[in-house]
């Protein structure tokens, strides 16, 4: 199963990983014009604030498109969250991937929906940290494929900048929910993983550029840990045309990299280190 994935695999990295990783609750708004004496009636605002983004985009390896190992897949990344409380807020994030060569179709990532709350703890001027919890919707066919019920993980994002430069350290774990504790293939499968992502940006006017690497290991259901450990790591540019519209250049060490940190990818440790890949892409946030 793994290596089937990792044939078919083109996803999209072409989102910085991070902003979909810590999803920040709206202040609330509070009406300060002073009320008459003689209205009874007290008016408050909504305390409800939802957003989210649309994104498409063009991704290859760098191999030409004649070369046998050539992949290349359009992507598409959709993401929602929604404020209903002081510094929490709901988010979901799905996509999926149409492949144009070798085994072409359309393949669906898997689904998360969470729960985070920000601010938890300051310190320092800017530094702040968050937590959030959720849970997997198996609809990729890896999940599928390995009978997972679903999987629930755990975050600690940290934020602070210095010198106008954005930084993240984010720890997690994972917990996966198997109907079977070994997949059809015969291998057993990933009951738990731990998992480290760091990340940079900066801004500067409508340009940013970002970094980010992400890094663990694997424990199987008979306890037994992964060898070695899975990373991977990229490299963003990109331009604000609009507002609310933007445009990126990527390049990953890895097809998969950006499902893997954000949690739509169907296993934990299934990185394609051979496999480089460049994406170009555009952003819509409302």
């Amino acid at each position: 199963m793994r290596t089937k994935l990792l044939k078919q695999s083109a996803l999209s990295s072409f989102i910085f990983c991070t902003s979909a990783l810590v999803h920040n609750a709206f202040a609330e708004n509070t009406n300060k014009e002073e009320i008459p004496a003689e209205s009874t009636e007290i008016e408050q605002e909504s305390n409800l604030k939802w957003g989210g983004s649309l994104s498409l985009g063009y991704d290859s390896n760098l191999y030409s498109a004649s070369d046998y190992r050539s992949s290349r897949a359009i992507s598409f990344h959709g993401s929602l969250h929604l404020a209903f409380w002081e510094h929490y807020s709901l988010y979901s994030n799905t996509g999926g991937y149409r492949t144009l060569q070798n085994a072409e179709g359309f393949y669906s990532t898997d689904t998360v929906v969470g729960l985070s709350r920000s601010s938890l703890v300051t310190f320092g001027d800017t530094g702040r940290m968050s937590i959030s919890g959720q849970f997997s919707i198996p609809t990729s066919q890896a999940s599928q494929d390995s009978f997972l019920n679903t999987a629930f993980r755990i975050q600690t994002p940290f934020t602070f900048k210095l010198a106008d430069v954005g930084f993240l350290i984010a720890p997690r774990v994972r917990k996966n929910f198997h109907q079977y504790t070994t997949s059809p293939s015969g291998n057993v499968n990933i009951s738990w993983g731990l998992s480290l992502l760091l990340g940079a940006n900066y801004n500067y006017g409508d340009a940013f550029c970002s970094v980010s690497a992400l890094g663990g290991t694997s424990i199987n259901y008979n306890g037994r840990w992964t060898d070695g450990y899975s990373y991977g790591g990229n490299v963003s540019a990109g331009y604000n045309l609009l507002e609310d519209l933007s445009i990126s250049l990527t390049l990953a060490s890895s097809g998969v990299y950006t499902d893997a940190a954000q949690g739509t990818l169907g296993s934990f440790d299934l990185f394609d280190e051979a496999k480089a890949t460049y994406s170009l892409g555009m952003t819509y946030s409302f």
